[in-house]
């Protein structure tokens, strides 16, 4: 089978999970792991699903209950956690049994992420959390598909998939009534293989999370799913009428009865004039 065939017969969560065992990803999985360690450190429950491209390094949680779902047998191998391999359209977790969601690419495996995110919305309980990691696709990262070839593409496997831009998936949250707490950015401006020049690149990358952070090579959201309680409306508060009021209102409904004169009836015969001489 040749390289172009193998790029498009592999799923692209499996290429970015073989991309992060290299060593330039391996170092990005690490700064991606503390970062959402990080935003996850006030995140309690029991169960966390962990969905998408596997890390080489697990991200440290409070929730012991950890569930690694992927696409591929090939990418759950080497995972420490319970593993799944199910599609992400359809998930085999139960509805609202998930305390926190770490998706992982997981929008970039197909062109249609509405089901993919009705699907995360369907397994997080109510005040759960969600974080969804993606490439960011106006960085020069994402424009290295412009110059970079088919075969190269394999040793970049980040680079797979069709990447969503942050404030559209942000909408997205919106409209199913997430509350967004933040978005973080991370990897820098410039793109790089070696790892050595990107640890020495660490305050260029700390200046450009200042000033040039919508350029960054990555992003995480992190949102909770808000639940609106119906409550039934009530009247608007008013203070109890007096008796006496309702005593008179009484009285002179009684009153105008009485005092309304019957209607006289004409007698019938003859009548008789008592004034005429």
């Amino acid at each position: 089978m040749r390289n172009d065939d193998l790029v498009h017969a592999r799923h692209p969560t499996e290429l970015i999970s073989r991309w992060y065992n290299t060593p330039m990803g391996a170092r990005l999985a690490k700064d991606l792991a503390a970062c959402l360690g990080r935003l996850a450190d006030d995140a309690f429950g029991y169960h966390a699903v962990m969905v998408g491209a596997v890390l080489p390094c697990e991200p440290r949680l409070r929730i012991r209950a950890r569930t690694q779902v992927a696409a591929t047998r090939e990418e759950l191998a080497e995972t420490p956690l319970m593993a799944v391999q199910a599609d992400f359209d359809y998930l085999p977790i139960e509805t609202e049994s998930a305390d926190l969601v770490i998706a992982l690419h997981v929008l970039e495996s197909t062109r249609e992420p509405h089901e993919i995110m009705r699907e995360l919305d369907r397994i997080i309980r109510p005040e759960g959390r969600v974080m969804i990691v993606g490439v960011n696709p106006v960085s020069f990262w994402h424009w290295q598909k412009s110059w970079l070839g088919r075969e190269k593409m394999m040793r970049t496997g980040y680079l797979a998939g069709q990447h969503r831009a942050a404030w559209r998936v942000v909408d997205w949250l919106r409209l199913l009534g997430y509350d967004v707490q933040s978005v973080e950015h991370l990897g820098g401006v410039c793109p790089t293989t070696r790892p050595r020049f990107y640890d020495k690149m660490t305050r260029c990358r700390a200046l450009s999370g200042k000033w040039l952070w919508f350029m960054q090579g990555f992003y995480v959201i992190d949102a909770v799913r808000r639940v609106s309680t119906p409550t039934a409306i009530r009247p608007a508060f008013r203070l109890p009428r007096m008796i006496p009021n309702k005593t008179r209102a009484t009285v002179a409904n009684q009153t105008t009865c009485q005092t309304t004169p019957p209607s006289r009836q004409q007698p019938s015969g003859r009548t008789i004039n008592l004034f005429k001489k």
